[in-house]
């Protein structure tokens, strides 16, 4: 099969994939935040920036080495198996020894035990984490996805069923614990069937190449890590852990977009990207179609919530959780801006400049954690939070966007008019269906959802025809 249609193939299983798990994601957060509290949810999320700032190291930054090179010998897989399973033991050690203190940082007892349970998670990933590279590698999306839908189906049962018996705040820790390790058993057993099994070797000079771009990756992904979570851990101990749940379930229906539908195309951006990183013009071709795809996507949805913030709130989570309502518009514009420097990651990678995306993360962290530490000692709020956020947002990050330009040697110009024209037309098109729905009294938020729906795509199918002829005779050759 040629490299084009493995592609589309691709594409084609992850959008499909991806539709589900997040209808099933949907799904699992209305049911609980129906039986949950919003303690809860902060709660989890303050564990999760600890959890998820560990798995930076899970596999020490070399995944994503094993799909940039295009050899690699079994030795060398071996290697970097047995050294996945040793991070993973040691991590799980590490997080159970710190676990008492982000306890008494927080002061809240019950982190303890929570985070001992979650350190599981680090050795059942790595069991399996390296199949599911490689079938990522290999463009194998179709048992990826599979295997994605199935464990996510699990999950939202498992948690159905224990927060309708009164876990509390268990329920989110065991619905993690049993997606992580049935998704790391399954990518086994088909790594073990179709990609190589693991020989009873550890070869430290096979792996020399590999370190240089993987201490990198592990350094960027850390230091991307606190910059992505210091709000929640700023918000945390400086606003309190029940401001944590409500901008942690905003933030949730905010990235829904970003980490559902920018990974149906950068998931196979990478590795295509990787087989053609010394034909320039190809590679700047390639990510020009990716971003305006993703442009296309993305921002209508976000637009979205940001004129129908209260009646999607109101659908998903239920009463209580107006707070949450009012962050979204603010949050969804800092969402269109992330989405937009987000594919610009598998570029840089795909040249081979893992130290790139390292030491930019390096600085937007630095940046972050200063100005919401100044800005919330000074003003203990969200809202504090938020449009701190979103200035830094238009300012810093559009230094991101030089990088990428410079080091990818894309042509940058024809993307800008391309954000730009469609941004004005979302925009546009969000602010009529809200302002011509609010004419009228409707008591049900599904009904001014559905109808608020039906205005916008309407409205922006029109303008796909009107616009966007080239991209949708694209879309349509790739059937």
């Amino acid at each position: 099969m040629s490299l084009r249609k493995s592609a589309i193939g691709g594409v084609k299983w992850t959008t499909a994939s991806t539709v589900i798990v997040t209808i099933l994601q949907l799904a699992q957060m209305s049911i609980l935040a129906r039986f949950l509290e919003p303690g809860d949810f902060g709660l989890m999320a303050i564990m999760m920036v600890v959890i998820g700032f560990s798995q930076a190291f899970q596999d020490m930054g070399i995944s994503n080495a094993i799909i940039q090179r295009q050899d690699i010998s079994h030795t060398q897989l071996s290697s970097l198996y047995w050294l996945n399973i040793a991070a993973g033991a040691v991590l799980t050690l590490i997080v159970i020894a710190i676990a008492p203190l982000v306890a008494m940082f927080y002061d809240e007892p019950r982190i303890t035990p929570l985070m001992i349970l979650l350190s599981s998670t680090f050795i059942l990933v790595a069991i399996g984490n390296q199949y599911r590279v490689l079938c990522q590698k290999n463009l194998n999306f179709r048992t990826m996805e599979i295997i994605n839908v199935s464990t996510s189906v699990i999950s939202l049962i498992v948690a159905t069923v224990m927060a309708y018996n009164g876990y509390g705040v268990l329920t989110l820790v065991c619905a993690m614990i049993t997606q992580a390790g049935l998704s790391s058993f399954l990518f086994l057993w088909v790594g073990l069937k179709h990609y190589h099994k693991p020989s009873l070797v550890y070869k430290h000079s096979e792996l020399e190449g590999f370190y240089g771009f993987g201490m990198y990756q592990m350094g960027e992904r850390s230091i991307n890590y606190i910059s992505a979570n210091a709000d929640k851990i700023l918000i945390g101990k400086l606003v309190g852990i029940n401001a944590v749940g409500f901008y942690n379930l905003a933030w949730q229906l905010i990235i829904f977009p970003l980490s559902k539908i920018n990974p149906i195309i950068n998931k196979v951006a990478f590795p295509v990207y990787s087989k053609v990183q010394n034909d320039s013009k190809t590679l700047n071709r390639y990510y020009a179609l990716n971003v305006k795809l993703l442009s296309l996507v993305t921002m209508p949805l976000l637009a979205f919530l940001m004129f129908f913030s209260s009646e999607v709130v109101g659908l998903v989570f239920g009463e209580g959780w107006e707070t949450t309502a009012n962050l979204l518009p603010v949050l969804a514009l800092i969402g269109i801006l992330k989405a937009l420097g987000n594919p610009g990651g598998a570029l840089i990678l795909a040249k081979g400049r893992a130290d790139i995306g390292f030491w930019w993360n390096i600085v937007w962290a630095i940046t972050i954690v200063t100005a919401l530490s100044i800005g919330l000692l000074l003003r203990p709020s969200l809202y504090t939070a938020i449009y701190i956020l979103l200035g830094l947002s238009f300012t810093v990050g559009a230094i991101w966007h030089v990088l990428v330009a410079k080091i990818g040697e894309v042509e940058y110009l024809p993307l800008i008019k391309h954000f730009i024209k469609t941004f004005i037309a979302v925009i546009s098109i969000g602010w009529l269906a809200s302002t011509l729905l609010n004419m009228y009294i409707i008591n049900s938020n599904l009904i001014h959802i559905i109808l608020g729906t039906v205005i916008c795509g309407a409205l922006y199918i029109m303008y796909l025809l009107a616009f966007e002829k080239t991209l949708i005779k694209i879309i349509r050759e790739m059937r």
